[in-house]
């Protein structure tokens, strides 16, 4: 992963006047343009259509420019965190998202968003104005030179592929082109751009400028590569308990519908991790859930049980694997993962590990396997067992009246949302609650910000990905502690009349944690209720402060018809569902 900070030469006042050529009515001067709209003219080349913004002294120049173009859109959100969660959400429909912010403050509070978009290898491009390079402090002892100045690059480094001030209006083709080359190569990420103010107005010759060259990619061998799928499919067609585990990384590698013939064809078991858990239904007979010890026990013990483990483009994160040592342990774990690092700095060290694009890898195993059947009627007949009886999670409490049963609802919520529906689950409890009772339909699709797991982060995503693709119904589950991180967003809503659904699942604490401080502090919980510290609305009067449809779910028995009634209305619908706050979750262990 690569960064650059170019500090340039030291800037004088002259600099400020925006350089041009000397012959006005020159053929070199009417070809040229600003900074801001050749740039826009690349974002258009992207093929995206909406480009979130929100304004500022130092990035007006840029938005000017998009707001002229006839070829974007743009939307302006109400705070620069959620702009980067919706444009987060609207790459990982589209496959790229663009966003822009001012300097200083603007640009800082991108951080949890694109936070969201690096853990999870989600390729987006965020452009942030900068003060006039006469007033960037650079290599400076001082603080701050500029009014609202900050070093961004120096700050978002850690959290992006790439990041660079662009002190040059004749370096912007170079520039811009090898953001967004690194951001969708290798394993994508977000990149930075920025961008002082006064070379967004500098005045340049397209024509003229310099292209990125991407470096020459080391070409797959393909021999080696067709040597070690062969030797891979060997080990699961002689293995007794085969199995495969599915990883984001597949998505990403845009693999999925692939794996998911392969599957089928070749009868292999399949477990997955949250960040793959929509590329299988739940009617695929072998396909036994997620892993993790807020997953599926079906998939937990076929993954203990098997002989084989083939992971394809998984990070072995502490949710994922539960117990370090005990984890596959009289397993052999075979990886793929692009990403070398992950392989060998990983908390699990596989016993056979593959660097390698999945792009690559997935075909050349298709293409080995050839449909063959891997025939394990003892295997099947076990896990057969396991899906029966241990599929689906119990954590349901007994029935009181006001209170509405997560484990009831989710289920029945995917039940009655078309099958085109997107899901987008927030974090904590209504996230485990979620993932462990949903069962989708082929076609629907399901995600979260995983790796990051904010609060704040569906109901922005939730815009996302409607303006990503506005066909495709989007529902939205949020705690009422993580609803409250971006309550903002509902002017954006119902200022631009976006069609969301959002379900509050409302236990009025911040459940997941309290449940832990309850258990480590001897029944202790500070700041997770209201009577500790934490609050929340009336979320109903709240909504209709903004205009916005309302209902409420008190009762389990009366769900179904509500929820019918919800998903069928045009507009946005904000739902209050009462969950007990003595509600837990299951956690899984080995």
């Amino acid at each position: 992963m690569e960064a650059e900070y170019k500090t340039g030469r030291r800037y004088t006042k002259h600099d400020r006047v925006i350089s041009k050529k000397t012959m006005e009515n020159s053929e070199d001067s009417k070809k040229e343009v600003s900074v801001a709209r050749y740039l826009v003219s690349k974002i258009e080349e992207l093929g995206i259509d909406t480009v979130p913004v929100i304004q500022g002294g130092a990035i007006m120049k840029m938005i000017d420019e998009v707001g002229e173009s006839k070829k974007l859109h743009y939307i302006c959100p109400n705070h620069e965190q959620a702009l980067a969660m919706m444009v987060d959400a609207y790459a990982r429909i589209r496959g790229f998202g663009v966003g822009m912010v001012t300097s200083g403050p603007g640009a800082t509070n991108l951080t949890t968003g694109i936070g969201c978009a690096y853990y999870d290898s989600i390729p987006c491009l965020f452009i942030t104005g900068q003060v006039g390079m006469f007033h960037v402090k650079g290599e400076r002892g001082v603080r701050q030179r500029g009014f609202q100045e900050t070093d961004v690059v120096s700050a978002l480094k850690p959290i992006t592929k790439f990041a660079v001030l662009l002190d040059k209006g004749e370096d912007a083709r170079y520039v811009f082109e090898k953001a967004v080359h690194i951001a969708k190569t290798g394993r994508p990420g977000p990149v930075v751009i920025d961008l002082p103010y006064n070379v967004q107005r500098e005045m340049i010759n397209p024509e003229t400028l310099r292209g990125y060259v991407p470096p020459e990619e080391e070409k797959e061998d393909k021999e080696k590569l067709e040597k070690e799928t062969e030797e891979v499919l060997k080990k699961l067609y002689k293995a007794e308990r085969p199995l495969l585990l599915i990883g984001g990384g597949v998505r990403i590698a845009e693999k999925e519908k692939e794996i998911y013939e392969f599957v089928k064809k070749t009868e292999l078991p399949v477990v997955t991790t949250w960040s793959a858990a929509d590329m299988f239904p739940a009617d695929v007979p072998l396909y036994l859930g997620n892993i993790g010890k807020s997953g599926n026990a079906s998939a937990v013990k076929a993954l203990q049980e098997s002989d084989v483990l083939l992971c394809l483009g998984v990070r072995f994160t502490p949710r994922t694997i539960i117990h370090e040592k005990k984890f596959a342990a009289q397993t052999e774990v075979i990886a793929v993962d692009i990403d070398r690092a992950e392989l060998e700095e990983g908390i699990v060290n596989p016993h056979k590990k593959i660097c390698c694009d999945l792009k690559e890898f997935v075909p050349m195993m298709m293409r080995c396997a050839n449909g063959k059947k891997m025939e394990r009627e003892g295997w099947k007949r076990r896990l057969n067992e396991l899906k029966a009886k241990e599929y689906v999670i119990h954590g349901s409490l007994e029935h009181s009246d006001g209170y509405v049963d997560p484990y009831l609802f989710i289920p029945m919520l995917f039940e009655e949302a078309p099958a085109n529906a997107v899901f987008i689950p927030e974090a904590g409890a209504n996230l485990i609650w979620v993932m462990q009772t949903y069962k989708l339909k082929r076609g629907q699709r399901i995600f979260s910000a995983w790796g990051n797991s904010p609060m704040g982060y569906a109901l922005p995503a939730a815009i996302g990905a409607r303006i990503a693709n506005p066909n495709a119904p989007v529902i939205a589950t949020i705690g009422d502690g993580g609803f409250q991180m971006n309550i903002q967003e509902l002017q954006t809503i119902a200022g631009n009349k976006i069609d969301v659904k959002i379900f509050i699942l409302n236990n009025k604490c911040y459940g997941n944690i309290i449940i832990g401080a309850t258990k480590e502090f001897q029944g202790r919980a500070h700041g997770n209720n209201a009577e500790t510290g934490y609050t929340a609305p009336d979320f109903v009067k709240v909504a209709k402060a903004y205009g916005i449809d309302t209902e409420t779910i008190t009762d389990i028995s009366e769900a179904r018809e509500k929820v019918r009634n919800i998903l069928g209305r045009k507009g946005a619908v904000i739902v209050d569902v009462s969950i007990n706050p003595n509600q837990e979750h299951v956690e899984l262990s080995l």
